[in-house]
């Protein structure tokens, strides 16, 4: 059974033109990371599958806090790309509830992969979800297509909701992997507010409960105990 990670680093980076998998060096990962995920952050084509973008973000899990804020100082070791990004905001993240299952750890056996603390220090609310598809041939990709449209409308509705800072969707360039969700918020009741009243979020959650919609996911609530950089489109940064 793989270790199950207790902190995280949390990246996003834009560059001046679109960029696609095989345009960046993207062989390295930080020497501590259980895992490291990194991808664009395009919308869903009229073909169902996620366009280039000029924006990537990415997410590394580790055991200590040691080995986060090592890799955190050391980013340019991993993203040797980020030189030539117009701007870049990095996070270390403690990750403070954690639920549902995900395949970053162990593709065969998607479960934990937080160690959630049992200590809260307050602050800032950052939200890591990941959705996941059981892959073989019985799976309709058409309902993974309509999935991942229905995503963007919700993400984009909760961007625009009471106290959410910044927002994001991603999907790591490597096929198979779960796809990820960033949000951070004001506080922890607008990101519960926003997650549970009426709205194309809820609506989605409701419609999960009858129709199945996805085969897997997770839900993770971290606070930002150090973040470095700048993200001029968000309030927080």
């Amino acid at each position: 059974m793989p270790e199950i990670a207790r902190f995280a680093t949390a990246h996003r980076f834009q560059f001046p033109d679109i960029a696609a998998p095989e345009t960046l060096d993207l062989s390295g990962a930080p020497a501590a990371a259980l895992s490291w995920k990194i991808g664009p952050t395009g919308k869903v084509g009229p073909d169902g599958y996620r366009l280039p973008s000029d924006t990537w973000c990415a997410v590394g899990l580790y055991r200590d806090e040691a080995a986060a804020k090592a890799a955190l100082h050391s980013k340019e070791q991993f993203l040797p790309f980020l030189p030539s990004a117009l701007e870049s905001w990095h996070a270390l993240l403690l990750p403070v509830m954690h639920r549902g299952e995900c395949n970053h750890l162990d593709r065969d056996h998607p479960g934990l992969i937080f160690e959630a603390s049992p200590e809260d220090p307050g602050g800032r609310c950052m939200v890591l979800t990941t959705a996941g598809f059981i892959f073989g041939p019985g799976l309709d990709i058409n309902r993974v297509i309509d999935f991942r449209r229905n995503v963007d409308v919700a993400n984009t509705w909760m961007g625009q909701a009471d106290g959410c800072l910044a927002n994001q969707v991603f999907t790591p360039h490597t096929v198979g992997d779960d796809g990820f969700t960033m949000s951070i918020w004001r506080d922890d009741a607008s990101m519960l507010a926003a997650a549970y009243r009426p709205g194309e979020h809820r609506s989605q959650l409701d419609r999960h409960k009858t129709e199945n919609i996805f085969d897997r996911s997770s839900f993770t609530r971290c606070r930002i105990l150090e973040s470095l950089g700048q993200w001029t489109t968000s309030q927080l940064l």
